[in-house]
């Protein structure tokens, strides 16, 4: 594990996070943005959301807290006269949840507090992973199986090898739930593990800050408002940058940029070299099928973005690419079928990805 990151999980940093003082922020930045986005329209819709500002996490969270809701919902439908675990009724609601997926539309009242909330937890996740989960912990009344954290997975997009660790480490253990007892120890565990550099934090400060500015009095409290310093005897242990490969955290130009400055930034302090993570192994298995290991999540983000929200043109179009014997084959058919795609989007990248495994 890189030594400088061991140090910044182990520091007690997160025991002094202000999370008063991030809730207040959310607050701010949530007003901003919805009061410009509703200055002209009174409903939001589900492709509105995924655009609706730079930080994409925080717009995969705003999906991931509606859904939420609507499985809270649903939950009312259920009857002691009926059964729901029958395939036949299973498939139903799962084809129910994808025609509502397509049909979104928020008002500003109750969009509000579902982008608060995921503002805040995106905050909690770039800056402090620890209180990020203990914070998810709490909203599932403090106890989480191993299917609530796969399916948290599918929204995080910021540190998400720390989830994926979390998880591979709950089922070695075969832990029935992670709860208020469990989670610290695993968490210790998760971090002692990680070969990973975290993300960029300087770039999420200057996204949020185009919008409200956040400083370290919002993050942290007072006596936490001084750079992070690194014990000398750790920084000895860093690896030399000159002999970093290609794929490094840092590259040369990197280096020559903070050439002459007498503080590294955060970033800076916490890149290393990278290992393969449990995401890029799992990115080279091959699936059998492109629609069985598409996530609901992901499915909405396609139609709504790639595919105009026409779920039967998505469903087309994967069907045409299932029936392609090579991959070569299958991306030649997306660029004569769809040439205005943005290939250097997200969405489009998710996309190739998922396709990828499939040859």
């Amino acid at each position: 594990m890189n030594v400088v990151l061991k140090y910044l999980y182990n520091s007690g940093m997160e025991n002094r996070l202000n999370r008063e003082g991030i809730k207040k922020y959310s607050e701010r930045f949530t007003n901003t943005i919805a009061d410009q986005f509703f200055r002209d329209r009174t409903k939001i819709s589900g492709t509105d959301v995924l655009e609706l500002q730079p930080i994409r996490q925080v717009n995969l969270f705003v999906i991931k807290n509606l859904f939420k809701q609507w499985q809270k919902e649903t939950g009312k439908l259920r009857s002691k006269y009926f059964d729901y675990e029958n395939e036949e009724v299973k498939n139903a609601l799962r084809e129910f949840m994808n025609t509502l997926s397509r049909h979104i539309s928020i008002s500003k009242n109750d969009f509000i507090p579902l982008f608060q909330s995921a503002t805040e937890e995106t905050v909690l996740l770039i800056f402090s992973p620890y209180d990020f989960y203990t914070h998810i912990l709490e909203m599932n009344d403090d106890a989480m199986k191993v299917e609530d954290l796969k399916r948290i997975l599918r929204y995080v997009k910021v540190n998400k090898n720390l989830l994926e660790v979390m998880i591979q480490k709950v089922e070695e253990q075969h832990l029935a739930v992670v709860n208020r007892n469990n989670l610290p120890g695993l968490l210790d565990e998760v971090f002692a593990s990680i070969d990973d550099t975290p993300e960029d934090i300087e770039k999420y400060l200057k996204e949020f800050t185009a919008v409200i500015p956040l400083g370290e009095n919002d993050l942290y409290t007072v006596e936490e408002t001084a750079p992070l310093a690194v014990p000398e005897n750790m920084a000895e242990e860093e690896p030399d940058i000159d002999h970093k490969p290609e794929h490094a955290g840092i590259n040369e130009q990197d280096v020559q940029q903070n050439t002459g400055q007498t503080q590294k930034t955060l970033h800076d302090e916490l890149s290393g070299e990278r290992k393969n993570t449990l995401a890029d192994i799992h990115s080279q298995q091959k699936i059998s099928s492109i629609l069985d290991n598409i996530t609901i999540n992901q499915r909405f983000m396609f139609i709504n973005t790639l595919f105009d929200g026409d779920d039967n043109r998505f469903k087309e179009a994967v069907e045409v690419l299932e029936g392609h014997n090579n991959h070569q084959n299958a991306i030649d058919y997306l660029h004569e079928q769809f040439p205005n795609w943005d290939q250097e989007s997200e969405e489009v990248q998710e996309f190739l990805e998922v396709l990828s495994k499939r040859f």
